[in-house]
Order: C-alpha cells, then sequence, then structure tokens
C-alpha cells in the first residue's frame, strides 16, 4: 500500500513537474527584451508653496518594463537644484527624486495613446550645510504618448506628488522618451 502511494505520488510530482517546465518554457520562449525600456526625460517640478523652494526644471532616467500593450512598470530617477525663494542662508539645495510608477495605456492599437500613471516613491533635499530631508511620496496622473515606431515612443504627463512626511502636493510636467531595445512593441 504504501510503496502504491509513493509512486502514485512520485508519478503525479513527475507529471506536474513536467507540466511546470514545459509551460515555463512556452512562457520563456514569448518574453525577450523587448518589454524593456530606457526613458530619459525632461521636465518641470513645482513644489507646494508652503516650502518656499523656488520650481526648477529636471532631468531624468527612467527604466522600464512593459508587461503587455496596456501595462507597464517605469522606474524613475531625477535630479536638480534649486533654492530657498526667500533668499536665506541655506543656499542651494540638491533635490534627488526616485519612484516606480504604473502606466495603464489605452487606445493601444493606435498611434495616439491616452494613459494614467500611479506611482510611490521618495523625494531628498540636501542643503548647502549638509542638513538632508526625506519624504514619501504617492503621485498620480494623466498623460498621452505617441508611438513613433515600435521601439520609440514619446509620452507627456502630468502629476501630482503628495508628500505623506509633510502633507503637501506638488505637481510635475513631464515630457519622456521612451526606447524599446530589442523588436520593441509587437
Amino acid at each position: 500500500m504504501i510503496k502504491r502511494i509513493l509512486n502514485g505520488s512520485l508519478l503525479n510530482h513527475a507529471f506536474a513537474l513536467f507540466a511546470l517546465m514545459s509551460s515555463a518554457s512556452s512562457f520563456a520562449e514569448e518574453i525577450n527584451t523587448s518589454i524593456i525600456e530606457f526613458s530619459p526625460n525632461v521636465g518641470y517640478y513645482q513644489f507646494d508653496s508652503s516650502r518656499q523652494v523656488d520650481d526648477n526644471p529636471f532631468i531624468g532616467m527612467g527604466l522600464g518594463l512593459h508587461f503587455s500593450r496596456s501595462f507597464a512598470a517605469i522606474l524613475n530617477y531625477s535630479r536638480f537644484d534649486t533654492e530657498l525663494s526667500d533668499g536665506s542662508s541655506a543656499g542651494d539645495i540638491d533635490v534627488q527624486k526616485y519612484h516606480i510608477d504604473g502606466l495603464y495605456f489605452f487606445n493601444v492599437e493606435e498611434k495616439w495613446r491616452p494613459y494614467v500613471t500611479i506611482g510611490f516613491g521618495q523625494i531628498d533635499f540636501k542643503n548647502s550645510i549638509q542638513e538632508e530631508v526625506n519624504e514619501t511620496q504617492l503621485s498620480a496622473g494623466l498623460g498621452l504618448s505617441f508611438q513613433v515606431t515600435p521601439k520609440w515612443s514619446i509620452r507627456a504627463d502630468a502629476r501630482d506628488f503628495y508628500s505623506f512626511d509633510e502633507s503637501l502636493n506638488e505637481q510635475t510636467f513631464m515630457m519622456t522618451v521612451g526606447y524599446r531595445i530589442g523588436e520593441g512593441e509587437r
């Protein structure tokens, strides 16, 4: 009896392992480097007026994965310098932002694709006397993408960033050039 259970169990495990391996290999055939996107961006950051910090342009870089024509996840990093708007002795402020964003595209069979984005990340401030402030942020926004070729796209969006630590709302306007490696979009 025990021998029959073990043999049946082994046979079931072997069958399950074979099924898992065959489905994994067919899944791996469908995934290639074409899902990877590099996306340099430029934009303008508007600080909440209560911060008393000058608004400023920024540059950044993103690295993303396109899971389908409709859904992508992109890790963004941007950096810029600003200063206090009251001209105090704190001097220049170095700002770094990093956040992961989910993008959901509509109208995916067309070249013009509106999208929504939601993200989570952090903004770091460091002034000239080496004082540091780090804040956690949640973002949401709307944008429009133009699919130039299967590899190249251009996106423009507006986002609101909410700081959990300071209860502040700040906005960005961003333009992104997306480049997908491999074959690009299929």
